[in-house]
């Protein structure tokens, strides 16, 4: 096996290699280094899969660490990114332990501050999907909903209410399109039924 071919990735400090005029992947300037991998350099194949599964894990942890820099996501967001990059499962769980040991990813911290940013504009039955769809465990999902504050979410909904109705005409379908929209954002029926009977008063019958 002979290194054809060493080009830099942007302004990073990984490396697209090729060898036999054929793409083997992207590796870490410190693999290059350490491994003296230069162009026209002979390898032996053995060798060199020993070199690219100790690049792959030092890249994974890597192209994760600077993600998370840009970006606040799940572990589940983390893995998928990876596969994404096409890392194998195996090279993904030890990037995945590492950051863990680190305290890259804390599922319960990204959860609770992703509830607090949506938690104006959806009712809890939304937010709870939505923090399945992350990753996020059932157990911290119950565990943050539960003091889920009832009366705030009823201020939050009747917000999203009043702007609902605030520029629409006022006929006798009024609040049942108001409840349908709040259901909608997630809210319980109970709650939903509860501000469109409060903020479309009098437009028709109230319900139970």
């Amino acid at each position: 096996m002979i290194v054809t071919k060493i080009k830099r990735v942007g302004s990073t400090n990984r490396y697209n290699v090729y060898v036999d005029d054929k793409w083997a992947g992207i590796f870490l300037d410190e693999i290059l280094v350490k491994e003296n991998i230069k162009t026209n350099a002979t390898l032996d194949e053995h060798d060199f899969q020993k070199i690219k599964k100790e690049n792959d894990e030092k890249l994974a942890f890597d192209m994760a660490a600077t993600y998370l820099e840009k970006y606040v996501v799940s572990e589940k967001g983390v893995k998928d990114y990876l596969k994404k990059k096409g890392f194998d499962a195996k090279i993904i769980a030890s990037a995945l332990n590492k950051l863990h040991e680190y305290g890259f990813i804390d599922d319960e911290k990204f959860a609770k501050n992703y509830v607090e940013s949506i938690s104006k504009s959806k009712g809890k039955r939304a937010v709870e999907m939505k923090l399945k769809q992350k990753g996020i465990s059932q157990e911290i999902v119950d565990s943050l909903l539960e003091n889920v504050d009832e009366d705030e979410e009823i201020e939050n909904a009747t917000h999203l209410a009043e702007k609902f109705v605030k520029n629409r005409q006022k006929d006798t379908n009024l609040k049942q399109k108001c409840l349908a929209h709040l259901v909608y954002k997630g809210y319980d029926y109970s709650v939903a039924v509860k501000v469109a009977n409060s903020v479309c008063k009098g437009e028709n019958n109230d319900w139970d």
